[in-house]
């Protein structure tokens, strides 16, 4: 699929900055308050950061990695040119490019987010090998993405093939599996439940249960790359 998934969902993030603006639902898969709960569970993961470089691939308004613009200096990545203005406006420093193909040096960053992109890019892969290029050794890489074991969002899928046409879900073993490939190790996994809230955390080394497995919307792998 290549650069013709990059320029899908380029349009299609043009068009959602134009007719939601400047606003958490332009970046929501499943709804504003699972992308609060998500935001959430991601910062309390990444802790007190301060004096950080940071980089947010697929950052689209901003508002994810808002929060730790204040503190540390957040550079933003996306495919689309009208979500990164205001991302701009927020402070971040805007970047458009396909998170698959990252302009910078390896190594750059201590610690790089990506929140609800994993899903639109065919080649996860590489994907995941840009994010771990770009990090410093023992820096930090959190990729956060729909929970594949969740039957009710496979359903969703099915039913809604048009519109995910361009979508690949990828379990969290595979994903595990392209960390470790990319150079980094899994320190922890976060199974998150919407609408109920909440999170379960199951360290990187051992198997989920079948409640997170099944039940987890959102699944939250927390990496580090080897020094």
């Amino acid at each position: 699929m290549g650069a013709d998934h990059r320029a899908v969902w380029g349009r299609f993030f043009d068009d959602v900055s134009r007719t939601k603006g400047d606003t958490e639902a332009a970046n929501s898969y499943i709804s504003v308050r699972n992308f609060r709960l998500l935001r959430a569970e991601v910062l309390e993961l990444l802790g007190d950061l301060r004096g950080a470089r940071v980089l947010d691939a697929g950052c689209g308004t901003g508002h994810f990695s808002l929060p730790l613009s204040a503190a540390n200096a957040v550079v933003g990545v996306d495919v689309s040119a009208e979500m990164l203005a205001f991302a701009r406006a927020k402070g971040l420093a805007p970047v458009r490019a396909a998170a698959e193909a990252l302009p910078f040096a390896g190594g750059v960053f201590d610690v790089v987010l990506a929140a609800s992109v994993l899903q639109l890019i065919p080649d996860g892969a590489a994907f995941v090998r840009e994010l771990l290029r770009v990090v410093k050794p023992g820096g930090r890489v959190v990729i956060c993405t729909i929970n594949a074991g969740n039957a009710a969002l496979g359903f969703l899928r099915v039913l809604e093939r048009k519109k995910y046409r361009h979508f690949r879900i990828y379990p969290f073993r595979e994903i595990a599996a392209l960390v470790r490939a990319a150079g980094g190790t899994v320190r922890s996994y976060r199974f998150l439940y919407y609408p109920f809230g909440g999170a379960a955390a199951v360290p990187g080394g051992e198997e989920p249960g079948p409640v997170p497995r099944i039940f987890g919307t959102t699944v939250v792998v927390d990496a580090v790359k080897e020094a």
